[in-house]
């Protein structure tokens, strides 16, 4: 049961932002600021301020327009983040589709001998069966009418979600995992499997709206070479992007991705990168490794 006893008081719109004005923040525009704030939510934009006050009192020289850029900005990288991990879903499911299939054939996928958990991989079917009776896709509706229900792993992994093609891999009997992230990737499976599930855990966030500045993922820690990558927190977003970074299929994916990101800081100079984890330095070659 929820316990009301101890709710804050609603303020109109008015009064969030006079609220932020009595703790220091300056504000230009009130009208515009009050439009922000009806879209955004006051406490979503809040989040921005953390770095920006100390004990509820804004930094001298904050300004309503510093918070509403690092807004901006984390919505910008939100953008990205969803184009770059969708290359990696397509990729990663192309990859997989190809390998299986050579394997264990068209539908070796559906033989629980091929896979390390049974219980996983008839939870697999469950979803892969539900995805694949609400889809009118063209390719679905042919294997359906004219294949008399029968799909090849090149079809029917399409209908996989991200989650989905993540838990079939993890599920991949392990001698596959190895030879398939060696095969791909050029990396053990202890670290293809993370950062799957990271990048998935990433674009789930980042569709969400879930805010990356200034902030820890620890739900999913990023599994990093410490040789390769020293100082670097495993929960930081930028771990993150080194993670998809390295899942990204070739080398002009990476400088693309890196290309975007820099843009975005040269549009948005105010966010900081050390509050996402960058290195000092020459961040940019990290992610080209």
């Amino acid at each position: 049961m929820l316990n009301r006893g101890k709710s804050k008081p609603f303020l109109e719109y008015e009064y969030q932002l006079k609220l932020m004005m009595d703790r220091g923040l300056i504000v230009s525009d009130p009208d515009n600021a009050i439009e922000i704030l009806k879209r955004t939510n006051y406490y979503r934009l809040s989040a921005y301020s953390l770095t920006l006050r100390k004990n509820d009192l804004f930094y001298p020289g904050v300004s309503f327009n510093n918070i509403y850029e690092l807004y901006s900005f984390d919505r910008g990288l939100r953008e990205i983040l969803l184009q770059y991990c969708f290359v990696v879903e397509i990729t990663f499911r192309s990859y997989i589709a190809y390998f299986f299939s050579n394997k264990y054939g068209p539908i070796g996928y559906l033989d629980p001998k091929n896979f390390e958990s049974i219980t996983y991989h008839c939870k697999f079917l469950l979803d892969l069966d539900r995805e694949i009776n609400r889809s009118s896709d063209v390719f679905i509706e042919h294997h359906r009418t004219n294949r008399d229900n029968v799909y090849p792993l090149w079809v029917a992994i399409e209908e996989t979600t991200y989650g989905m093609l993540s838990k079939f891999f993890k599920n991949m009997l392990a001698e596959d995992r190895n030879e398939f992230s060696r095969l791909y990737f050029g990396r053990g499976r202890e670290y293809i499997e993370n950062w799957i599930q990271c990048c998935s855990y990433c674009r789930n966030t980042a569709a969400h709206g879930g805010r990356f500045y200034n902030r820890d993922l620890r739900s999913c820690p990023v599994n990093l070479n410490r040789k390769v990558y020293s100082g670097i927190r495993n929960t930081s977003p930028f771990a993150f992007l080194i993670a998809i970074s390295n899942l990204l299929p070739d080398d002009d994916y990476r400088a693309s991705f890196v290309s975007d990101l820099k843009r975005l800081f040269q549009k948005y100079p105010f966010a900081l990168n050390r509050h996402l984890g960058f290195p000092a330095g020459n961040w940019e070659s990290v992610l080209l490794k």
